[in-house]
C-alpha cells in the first residue's frame, strides 16, 4: 500500500512505505509480534508500517498470522519505536509468549482514508509502466522503502530500472487501467 506513510516526508514524495498484505483483501500489514512485555499479557510489535495512521485510528480489532485470526484489541500505545498491544483474550505472559512471531494486520476500514496521490503497495504491484512518450519499459515488480521516499523496481526487457517515487519522476498513476506514466531522467536506464 503505498500511502505517504511518513507524514513528515519531503513534499516531493508521492508515496511512502506502507505495506499491504497481498494474500488478503484490504488488510494492512502492521508488523510482527517479537516478544511479550510484562506479566499482564501485553506484546511488543516491531512496526513495519511507520505511519501514524495506526496510532491516530480507532483500531478495535487486529488479525494475527497467515490465517488472519481476529482478536479484540483492548489497548495499544507507542513504546520504543514499536507498539505495545494488549489483546482482550490475552491476560498473562504465557498467553503472550504464544503469539511471538505472529504477523499483525489491520483492516483498512479501521484507518484514516488515503489522501490524494497515496496508494496501497498492493495496488501498484503489476502496473504497466510507460514513459511520457508512450514507451512500455516494464512492470512495477516491487516497492522498496527507503528513508526519504520509496523506490520502484521496474522489470522489463532492459532488466531492472529503479525509479524514485517522487513527483518529478512519477507523472501519473491510473489504477483503473493498471498503468503508470513516468519521466525518465538521464542515467535512469540500464542501457550501455
Amino acid at each position: 500500500m503505498t500511502k505517504s506513510s511518513n507524514r513528515n516526508a519531503a513534499v516531493e514524495s508521492i508515496v511512502g512505505s506502507e505495506v499491504q498484505d497481498t494474500s488478503g483483501p484490504h488488510l494492512l500489514f502492521v508488523g510482527v509480534i517479537t516478544r511479550s512485555h510484562g506479566v499482564k499479557g501485553e506484546v511488543w510489535v516491531k512496526i513495519i508500517d511507520k505511519s501514524d495512521r495506526f496510532i491516530d485510528g480507532q483500531i478495535s480489532e487486529i488479525l494475527l498470522g497467515a490465517d488472519h485470526v481476529p482478536y479484540e484489541l483492548e489497548s495499544y500505545r507507542v513504546h520504543r519505536n514499536g507498539l505495545l498491544i494488549k489483546l482482550a483474550s490475552c491476560n498473562d505472559r504465557n498467553n503472550a509468549d504464544i503469539l511471538r512471531g505472529s504477523k499483525v494486520y489491520i483492516s483498512v476500514d479501521q484507518v484514516q482514508p488515503l489522501r490524494p496521490n497515496e496508494y496501497y503497495v498492493n495496488d501498484l504491484i503489476g502496473l504497466a509502466v510507460f514513459t511520457e512518450t508512450g514507451e512500455h519499459i516494464g512492470d512495477l515488480a516491487e516497492v522498496l522503502p527507503t528513508g526519504a521516499n520509496d523506490v520502484y523496481s521496474i522489470l522489463g526487457n532492459e532488466g531492472e530500472i529503479l525509479l524514485p517515487a517522487i513527483r518529478s519522476v512519477i507523472k501519473s498513476v491510473d489504477l483503473a487501467n493498471k498503468k503508470m506514466t513516468v519521466h525518465l531522467m538521464p542515467g535512469m536506464r540500464n542501457r550501455s
